[in-house]
This record gives C-alpha cells, structure tokens and sequence, in this order.
C-alpha cells in the first residue's frame, strides 16, 4: 500500500476508534462498510464520508473496511446494527452477498445509503448513489473505436477486455456497457475484433499476469480496455516489461482506457502511457452520500433521489490541465498531497 493509503487506514481506525468511544454522547452515529482501502478508489471514498460528517457536527462515524472479504464486511455490518448506529453507508463487496444484512438493518429501522455498489433488493436502500457504470464501458468502448479510426482511417484491429471484478454492480455493468457497444460496432465493422475477454478483478497484479499472456501470444493486440484504472496500470507494466511500449501517435501504440481518475492513472496518461480515463470522483460523491444521510435523518426524506447517477469526465493527455477537467476535480492528485 502507498504511503497515502497508509496514513488513511490509521486515520480510518483513531476515526473509528473515537467515534465509538463518542456515539454514546452523538445524537445521530453512522456506520460506513467500504469493500477495501487497498484501493486508492475507496480511499478516495472514504476522505469524502469523513469530510462529509466534519462538516455536519451532529453526525459521528463508525468507519469499517471489509478488506475484500464479503464475509468480513458481513460480520462488521452485523456489528454496527447491533451498535444500534443511525444509518448505514455501505460500499458492498457483492451485490447478493449484502442483502441479508440490508433487510436485517431495514427490519431495525435503521436506513441504509449504497455508494458506488449497491445491493440486488429493491427498495432496500435509501439512496445508491453511483456513477453510470454501463455508460462508462460504452463509452470506453467508443473511445477506443474513435483512437483505431484515427490510426487506420476505418474502425479496424485487436481490442482485448479486461473486465472487472464481476459480482459487483461496477464491474458487471461496465462490463455490459462495453460488450453491448463493442457488438454494436462490429456488426458495421467486421475488421473490429475481440482477441481476448479476461476478468482482471479490479487488480493491478492479475492485470499484469493476464496481459503478459496475452503479449506473447498476440503480437498485433491494438488496444485494451479495462474495467477499471487498476487494471490498466497492470497492463501498462506488462507492455513495458514486454519492450512493448510506444508513444501515443506510434501505429504500434496499444491504446490503453480505463475507469476512475487515480492518481497512478493520472500519472500515466501525463506520461503518455495510458490514453485516457473515464473519472469518477469518489470523494464528491461519498459527501453527497452523507448529505442524504443528514437529509434523511433530520427531516429532509422528501428531497432523496432512490437512485443517483454522479457526473464523470474522460480526462487525456489533451485536457487534464482544463479548467473543466479542474473544476471536476483531480481527486487523485489530491489524495496524493
């Protein structure tokens, strides 16, 4: 984990630590459940939910991360509910694997808040407030035909897949949004194929292990989508360990995009590296979260979307220093200040 992620996770645990020494005195606890904090994504989450409650002071938090495990964050969902917490932010692991717990806290009475992830039961959530995912890998799968168009004068080439962690409503739906586009521009352009469909699990480590097979066995692959920064930062590495890697503008480029804005993505696209992102800003959107939240609890239900779409931003080389790519908001860059 990078130095950032690792004062985070001390900072999430004296958080939690106090605020549970405190709900006793809080007028309204809540209790937050992200998947993992070894992702700089949730890291970004979860900055938003404590800014979130800073700026409310008649809210206290009850930080948890389930570390990639369903059954942890199973168990410490369980646990906040029998803390009795006010209301639950939850950033589910699996979608079916959290409903259990979600219909145990709407039989308490306690409101429940997904965020970036929601849960496969309807109406038993408050609020699940998300980026457009199946919009994200359409339009992941439209930058890529617009980049070969550019090269070969015609959408032609190789594209490799490397989805997401599938389970989740992220991976599976953009998942679906880049295979229901990429058919869609094949069936006008036959030249268009799909070498390879592997899921990187969100996971730089098996983006990199599956990528380095794919090189060897492929020595035409044009481009690589990828379900999410992570994995292109996995891929990224595995073309430069394979002597693969040449300048955007180089017909023997491997196109890379990907999902999420992190800071080693931005790194990358300014080095020329990965082509582009499609930016999420998790820190806007996990305060937004805890603004429902207060809404909820003091008054406001009426003014709560049950489902929400957060805005997102294709950032490149060509306009991560616009005042538009500013005013969305670098969040990996400021996550790594």
């Amino acid at each position: 984990m990078s130095k950032v992620g690792t004062r985070l996770v001390a900072a999430v645990i004296a958080i939690g630590s106090l605020s549970a020494v405190s709900s006793a005195q809080a007028a309204d606890v809540v209790g937050l459940s992200v998947a993992t904090l070894a992702n700089p994504f949730f890291q970004g989450m979860t900055r938003g939910v404590q800014d979130g409650i800073a700026a409310h002071p008649d809210l206290r938090l009850i930080n948890t991360s389930a570390n990639g495990d369903a059954n942890t964050q199973t168990n410490q969902v369980t646990d906040l509910i029998n803390q009795h917490v006010s209301a639950l932010i939850l950033n589910p692991i699996n979608a079916n694997s959290i409903v259990p717990v979600v219909k145990e806290a709407n039989r308490k009475g306690i409101p429940v808040f997904t965020l970036d992830r929601g849960a496969a039961c309807g109406g038993c959530q408050v609020n699940f407030l998300e980026t457009d995912n199946e919009a994200l890998g359409k339009e992941g799968a439209d930058f890529i035909a617009d980049q070969l168009k550019q090269r070969y004068g015609s959408i032609k080439g190789n594209v490799v897949d490397l989805e997401g962690l599938l389970g989740t409503t992220a991976g599976d739906e953009r998942e679906k949004g880049f295979s229901t586009e990429f058919e869609a521009l094949q069936k006008n352009n036959p030249g268009l194929k799909l070498v390879s469909k592997q899921a990187a699990d969100f996971d730089a480590d098996k983006a990199f292990n599956i990528t380095t097979q794919l090189l060897a066995a492929h020595s035409d692959i044009d481009a690589i989508f990828n379900g999410n920064d992570d994995n292109a930062v996995g891929a990224v590495r595995a073309i430069r360990q394979a002597n693969r890697a040449e300048p955007i503008g180089n017909p023997k480029h491997i196109i890379i995009i990907s999902i999420d804005g992190t800071e080693q993505a931005l790194s990358d696209i300014r080095k020329g590296q990965i082509d582009g992102t499609l930016s999420q800003n998790p820190v806007t959107m996990a305060e937004q979260s805890v603004k429902y939240v207060e809404a909820y609890l003091h008054g406001g239900k009426a003014s709560i979307p049950a489902h929400q779409f957060w805005p997102h931003m294709l950032i490149t080389k060509a306009n991560i220093d616009s005042a538009d790519v500013k005013a969305y908001g670098l969040w990996g860059d400021e996550m790594s200040k």
